[in-house]
């Protein structure tokens, strides 16, 4: 039985505190979650210790890239060029001297930290919850912990540290930003490979051979690599209608205020782009299954905040810089669990950055650095079933609306549940019989009045719901989306980039039926007569 921790810290930030601390606990075959609510106060050391600790780990970082750039001037070192192995153990004690220079500082901010975040969360107001949570959690379970800010030390304190977390070997925990929606991707024709687009972006000072073997390695896996990408190979390869089940990149990045940067090539111009230059072509992406994005470059926290905001299921980035070893031993103890191994996200996360331990003699801080970014309406994805597809039993607007039914009665374990068995059944009926034994049965009454009522609405509208364009394949896209998006925005708010995200999940349809799928979902009659007519000029 899974268990899941949702903690939202309300209002307020660390200089002032937190007033009003939600926390939920959501178990597997109740419909309702036990709520918990309580207090933190305010801990502005926690911001000093973060600047400090990030500006020691900064400073042992750029020492590292120092020593490397040492391997490649073979003046300053007396070892014989012909023999290689020798060499590189000469410069692996030069590396490890020069990081040893501040381990002693370093590791006494960690352990500062890391005493000064447990000691804040054991502060009356909290620490009931806390005892609320160890009454009624097994050791031996999984557990998935979401934190609910947008607040960026909060985002960036080591959580794992939690006293907590430590006693409960099963458990991880993910961010999250405060608002998130719960949005079905369309059907897709089901197939047996993993579609992995793995980007390898500007290898400036870090080599990224290691990521594409264990990439190669994965048998159950259609892999397209993009090397050194342009912006419009790029582009062209995220909207490809086939879709991408996972999103890998590897190379340079960089957090810029709430948004995330990441260098694609070494050309001297037009090498790199924000994730808002990528949003159009990532809506498309995510519409057409993009399930996981995985970033192993440095400073990742803004790439995830922006992809938070498209509504992305699961990302996992670097809150750090990080080195290239670190991030390549991350990844390929991350693909072990979770690709060959079968794994959970959550345990596959855990295990790996767990590893990470043992070269933190020298890449200090190393397990503080990978961090799971999830959509808690959205079930994180598992190895076994991403690529299956939702068959045709029920349209993707009744899929919705049957998924709604269960989370109130089941609740957030609904969307899992439902994705499993429309992969293995071939029929309404059958999706029905299925589905009983989940529910208690004052459930199963009121489930199959529903989802009677429901069926009744998918025979009037199945032809209609299941009418597929054949013809001439004309296509969405990224140009004409972000036509739609800035003339929606102009009209209607922000509430646009929803209803485009809304009708991209309907399912392929022409430009035009594009259109005009978007102009009905706009309830004022002036308003969508006047989208109509600006796209019309437009076209």
């Amino acid at each position: 039985m899974n268990k899941a921790i949702l903690i939202n810290l309300g209002s307020g930030d660390l200089n002032t505190g937190f007033a009003r601390v939600t926390v939920q606990l959501w178990v597997s075959g109740y419909s309702r979650p036990q709520q918990f609510v309580g207090s933190l106060p305010a801990a502005p050391i926690l911001v000093q210790l973060y600047r400090n600790w990030q500006s020691i780990y900064t400073h042992l970082c750029s020492r590292l890239v120092d020593a490397n750039e040492l391997r490649k001037q073979p003046q300053l070192t007396s070892v014989d060029k012909s023999n290689k192995d020798d060499d590189d153990d000469e410069l692996e004690i030069i590396s490890e001297g020069i990081t040893n220079i501040s381990q002693v500082n370093f590791d006494e901010v960690c352990q500062l930290l890391e005493e000064n975040l447990n000691a804040w969360l054991n502060t009356p107001g909290f620490a009931g919850i806390d005892a609320q949570l160890r009454s009624q959690l097994d050791r031996e379970l999984e557990i998935q912990v979401t934190l609910e800010t947008n607040d960026g030390i909060l985002r960036r304190l080591p959580w794992h540290c939690w006293q907590f977390l430590q006693d409960y070997p099963q458990a991880e925990l993910a961010l999250s930003q405060p608002e998130y929606i719960r949005q079905p991707q369309k059907q897709r024709e089901s197939h047996n490979q993993i579609r992995i687009l793995a980007v390898l972006a500007s290898t400036d000072g870090i080599d990224l051979a290691a990521e594409q073997r264990f990439l190669e390695d994965l048998q159950d896996a259609q892999i397209h690599f993009l090397a050194n990408p342009s912006q419009t190979e790029l582009n062209r390869q995220l909207v490809d209608p086939q879709g991408w089940e996972i999103l890998f990149f590897a190379g340079h990045s960089h957090t810029e205020g709430e948004t995330g940067r990441i260098y694609l090539n070494e050309n001297p111009t037009d090498n790199s782009l924000t994730i808002a230059e990528l949003q159009a072509d990532l809506k498309i992406a995510i519409a057409n299954g993009l399930k996981l994005a995985v970033f192993n470059s440095c400073d990742g926290l803004g790439l995830a905040n922006s992809l938070g905001k498209l509504y992305i299921p699961t990302t996992i980035i670097m809150r750090e810089q990080v080195p290239n070893r670190v991030a390549q031993e991350f990844f390929k103890y991350f693909l072990q669990g979770f690709a060959l191994s079968h794994l959970s996200l959550y345990t596959s996360v855990r295990r790996a950055r767990e590893r990470l331990k043992v070269i933190e003699n020298e890449f200090p801080g190393a397990s503080w650095l990978p961090v799971i970014c999830q959509n808690p309406a959205i079930e994180p994805p598992i190895w076994l079933n991403i690529t299956e597809s939702v068959r045709l039993v029920l349209s993707t607007e009744k899929i919705y609306a049957f998924q709604k039914i269960l989370l109130d009665l089941i609740g957030p374990i609904a969307p899992n549940l439902l994705q499993n068995l429309l992969t293995q059944v071939s029929n309404y009926e059958d999706l029905m019989r299925r589905l009983l034994p989940y529910l208690s049965t004052t459930q199963q009454v009121e489930f199959q009045q529903k989802a009677n009522s429901l069926l009744e609405q998918l025979s009037a509208n199945l032809e209609e719901d299941n009418d597929v364009v054949n013809g001439e394949k004309e296509i969405v896209d990224a140009e004409l989306i972000r036509r739609c998006e800035q003339i929606l925005i102009e009209l209607v708010g922000p509430i646009g980039n929803i209803l485009i995200q809304q009708v991209l999940n309907l399912g392929e349809r022409p430009p035009n039926a594009f259109i005009e799928a978007l102009a009905a979902k706009i309830p004022d009659p002036q308003l969508r007569g006047k989208f109509q007519q600006r796209m019309r000029k437009v076209d």
